[in-house]
């Protein structure tokens, strides 16, 4: 896509604090954060910070829309299920 600089936002703080040291983490989740890290180190410039969850609906939905629907690309225009959150995000959309 031509990105070459990355925030990166989650409202788990351990994930956020684990990708800040490196992505160096015990359990279940280390190979996954692990892998996260590495990939991020392709980009020149990579930031994680935290967000609080009200903050993440629109994730949260692209996640779950991921989750249960067929692939589908929508580079220029959101898809319906998420335009409410982006609205209530405070994010501008024109048509």
């Amino acid at each position: 896509a031509g990105c070459n600089r990355l925030v990166v936002n989650s409202d788990n703080m351990e994930v956020i604090d684990t990708m800040k040291n490196g992505g160096q983490s015990v359990g279940t989740s280390e190979e996954v954060l692990d892998d996260c890290y590495f990939i991020a180190c392709d980009f020149p410039l990579v930031r994680f910070e935290h967000c609080n969850r009200e903050a993440n609906k629109v994730a949260y939905e692209v996640a779950r829309l991921a989750k249960f629907s067929i692939t589908r690309d929508w580079f220029e225009d959101p898809v319906n299920e998420i335009v409410p959150l982006l609205i209530d995000d405070g994010t501008i959309i024109s048509n």
